[in-house]
């Protein structure tokens, strides 16, 4: 070998052995092997949020390699439930490592809306504020000190938005935003009078029922009804349509068929009076929710050629259009202009008079006595299966257990024949 080459072996040689020496020293001095060893564990400037749990990590105390952590001095003045900057200070065999804990607040209030989001209000109604609250960790409540940034027109219908915002004194910021649609009021719709030359004498309705399941005639031809946007078959087509009037009986079945309905997939209409929308707004809105469509039957179930004069218009519009609106106030959304009158007595006059409020009027082509609570299974079945015609509306009342029990056989059975179901606010009414 030559005499660089020894050199350079030598020289590496000792460059290795130089590095393994500074590396035992600092095991040995270092590591708590020679002379004790107190060192932090974590960061040595620690944040935490004010009114949080605080867990110190603690530190390292070793000597002749066993661990000494249990004979450290710990030294705290740390309030967490207090802001500021704190010390721990950690002693042991002479020696001493301190910690900085900063107790800080940076999370906003929780800002919390009382009410509707959105919210639907009528044209030219007052906006009512719900309210609202804002509590914080640290400051507590700060309720008072919201802001808000109302845009609200209630004179002009379309949607709005409400900005609420609260800051903390130490300038932590929330905020949310509420939606507010300005609707349409129904109850602003009015009937001029003039419709005295129209017959007012109240029929109710009646048909001939349905042979061999054959498309059956009503009381008043197709022609003069469509003439005032009414119908009762629809069209020749294997679809049914169920349909459900209900004003609030003592006793009803109408949640269980509602079950037996959406057991099936199947959409019925429901024509219902107003107090009944109101009382049962949960309901509503799950039938709502299934595809159901809910259908005007007035506000008091009244005889409505009885208002059907100048004297009583603004009555006769207001059965109407007061349980348009509830529906819209339970539900959210327009309700459909399907209409039925009470018990199915109309004239030529109402016919036209609710025509003119753009309303469809559904009578039905197959109903029979199911008043009463005692129709039994059975009955309720055999009418059902007897007369089933292409385009058939029919009436059912929910009051009997009977149109329930037979409910699930009765869908079974009318799908393995080919029919489907549907809701009335589909059938169209060709003048």
């Amino acid at each position: 070998m030559s005499r660089r080459c020894k050199v350079y072996v030598y020289t590496g040689v000792f460059i290795v052995a130089v590095l393994l020496m500074a590396l035992i020293i600092k095991l040995f001095f270092f590591s708590g092997w020679l002379t004790p060893l107190l060192s932090l564990k974590g960061e040595k400037v620690m944040e935490v949020q004010v009114k949080k749990s605080f867990q110190d990590p603690g530190v390292k105390a070793r000597y002749h390699l066993k661990d000494y952590q249990n004979d450290v001095r710990i030294t705290s003045n740390v309030n967490r439930n207090r802001i500021g900057e704190y010390t721990i200070v950690y002693e042991w065999k002479n020696k001493t490592v301190e910690r900085i804990v900063k107790v800080v607040d940076k999370k906003a209030p929780k800002l919390k809306l009382k009410g509707d989001n959105p919210l639907r209000i009528f044209e030219n109604e007052t906006y009512q504020e719900a309210g609202y609250t804002a509590i914080d960790d640290y400051d507590g409540d700060l309720t008072a000190n919201v802001q808000i940034k109302n845009n609200v027109n209630t004179k002009n219908q379309g949607n709005y938005k409400i900005i609420y915002s609260v800051k903390d004194k130490n300038g932590n910021q929330s905020s949310v935003e509420r939606q507010v649609e300005v609707c349409p009021d129904p109850t602003n719709q009015k009937l001029y009078y003039n419709y005295d030359s129209y017959d007012n004498k109240m029929e109710e309705w009646w048909f001939e029922k349905s042979k061999n399941h054959e498309r059956n005639k009503g009381a008043l031809s197709s022609s003069l009804l469509s003439k005032y946007n009414t119908c009762y078959l629809g069209p020749d087509e294997k679809v049914i349509y169920l349909t459900f009037d209900e004003g609030g009986n003592d006793i009803t079945y109408i949640k269980e068929i509602a079950d037996v309905l959406n057991k099936h997939n199947v959409k019925a209409t429901f024509f219902l009076t107003r107090n009944y929308i109101k009382n049962e707004d949960d309901f509503i809105r799950d039938l709502v929710k299934h595809g159901h469509v809910i259908g005007n039957h007035t506000w008091h179930h009244y005889d409505m050629t009885t208002l059907a004069n100048a004297s009583k218009v603004d009555d006769f519009v207001k059965e109407i259009t007061e349980t348009s609106k509830t529906y819209m106030e339970v539900v959210g959304e327009p309700m459909k202009k399907i209409f039925r009158f009470p018990k199915g007595g109309a004239s030529e006059r109402t016919m036209k008079m609710v025509s003119d409020l753009g309303y469809k009027s559904f009578n039905w082509s197959h109903a029979y006595y199911d008043f009463a609570s005692d129709v039994s299974k059975e009955e309720a079945l055999k009418t059902l299966i007897d007369h089933y015609h292409n385009g058939a509306i029919y009436l059912l009342h929910p009051s009997n257990k009977g149109n329930y029990e037979a409910m699930d056989e009765f869908l079974t059975q009318m799908e393995k024949l080919g029919y489907r179901f549907d809701t009335v606010d589909h059938i169209q009414i060709i003048k």
